[in-house]
């Protein structure tokens, strides 16, 4: 298990698992060292191992926050199947654009239809007979 960080490094991987530069991070007023004692923190396991952490758990929060959003973005792409969608259009496609880049982030799969056959279910070759049959209205239509 990794030490505890005295409350300026913890703050320093707060700032640093949140993309802040390590420049930046040493300036902040809640840090205040200088760069080289921020770029020895960085250096340390103990240090890397937290920003890993915080890191590890922004990220969850915020898969599990678009994983909350599912459900509503799914509801949006019906909606503009169905025709209810914002009056204002560039609302709507503002709303459709963002439901399905949340459905591709989320790698949610098409479904699969259920009134189209596939390619292989139930096929066979029609007989010249059948052929001249389905043909024949075109052929009157001239």
């Amino acid at each position: 298990m990794a030490k505890k960080l005295a409350p300026k490094q913890e703050r320093a991987a707060q700032l640093i698992a949140a993309g802040i530069s390590q420049i930046s991070t040493s300036n902040h007023p809640d840090v205040d060292v200088s760069k080289q004692t921020m770029n020895r923190w960085c250096h340390e396991e103990s240090f890397q191992e937290r920003v890993d952490v915080l890191v590890s758990e922004a990220g969850q929060d915020t898969k599990d926050i678009l994983e909350g959003g599912q459900k509503k973005a799914a509801k949006v792409i019906v909606d503009t199947i169905d025709g209810n969608v914002d009056p204002d259009s560039k609302i709507a496609k503002l709303r459709y654009d963002a439901s399905k880049y949340l459905l591709d982030t989320l790698k949610v799969k098409k479904m699969p239809s259920t009134t189209k056959p596939s390619r292989q279910t139930n096929r066979r070759n029609l007989t010249e007979a059948e052929m001249d049959e389905m043909l024949e209205p075109l052929d009157n239509d001239e």
